[in-house]
């Protein structure tokens, strides 16, 4: 039976949808000086931690990987009951992609004593929204992973997970340690208070570690230890008006079948 229960949630500051920019240089999202939030389902991973705690007891760990600002985002989770906060910040790791991003959470893991029993990320970011840290951080670490869950329950050292997949509600049963990502389903996020807040970034300590804290080789993080280049970026093609077709339906279905005829979508086999 597991008495009490250490978690890490990885948590990413991201810009805000409107605020985003590109650096056509690196071809990489500029993150100083740019409006930004706590990735929401991120919130709903911390949130879940905090749900876990309150029922078995154990320690929160809050990680993020980013530029010095990032800070703001690990106190907001210690405002929310995060019992510590880790920052990953050099800039060696700028510009990195899901892969060497993953290394150097992986790396940071690696350090805390003892293991964490459950690694929490959102599904997927806002930003570049791939889903691939969680699971690459899993393969980098050598652990069970399950994704996009939307329900957790602890059944002594294994968990009893649901989601949602293709229509269909799945159940799975993962022993510990175990990484999870989660769905916006899985719980509300709480609203914080103004004190909380104010304790969090009057009086709180963020533990930072750089790329010499953690024992990794220069080629494995930031753009160079990135698998993933970008080469060009364009906005999409605007898109024309659409047309609201009325009549009959039998006139309705010519008009549509006749345009799936002129963009070759439909041929004569097909309306047979």
């Amino acid at each position: 039976m597991v008495e009490s229960i250490n978690i890490v949630v990885f948590i990413k500051q991201v810009p805000d949808v409107p605020s985003i920019r590109i650096d056509e240089q690196r071809m990489t999202i500029i993150r100083e000086g740019v409006e930004s939030i706590i990735n929401p389902l991120d919130c709903v991973a911390l949130q879940a931690a905090l749900e876990l705690r309150k029922g078995q007891g154990g320690n929160i760990t809050a990680i993020t990987m980013g530029p010095p600002q990032s800070e703001e985002v690990l106190r907001e989770a210690l405002a929310a009951g995060a019992d510590q906060g880790i920052l990953l910040t050099d800039s060696v790791f700028a510009g990195a992609d899901t892969l060497a991003t993953s290394h150097v959470l992986a790396r940071a893991v690696s350090k805390l004593k003892p293991f964490p029993d459950l690694l929490l990320c959102g599904m997927q970011s806002i930003d570049s929204d791939t889903g691939h840290v969680g699971p690459q951080l899993a393969e980098e670490l050598d652990l069970p992973q399950v994704c996009g869950v939307n329900e957790i329950h602890i059944d002594g050292k294994n968990l009893v997970l649901k989601r949602l997949s293709d229509g269909f509600v799945d159940t799975v049963r993962v022993s510990l340690p175990a990484l999870l990502t989660v769905n916006k389903d899985l719980c509300p996020i709480r609203d914080l208070s103004l004190g909380e807040i104010e304790v969090a970034f009057s009086q709180r300590e963020i533990i930072r570690w750089t790329f010499s804290d953690l024992n990794l080789k220069r080629d494995e993080v930031g753009l160079r230890g990135s698998a993933t280049h970008v080469r060009k970026l364009r906005s999409p093609a605007t898109r024309t008006g659409g047309r609201i077709v009325t009549g009959s339906p039998q006139s309705i279905v010519d008009t549509l079948i006749q345009k799936l005829e002129s963009m070759s979508i439909l041929d004569e086999e097909d309306k047979n």
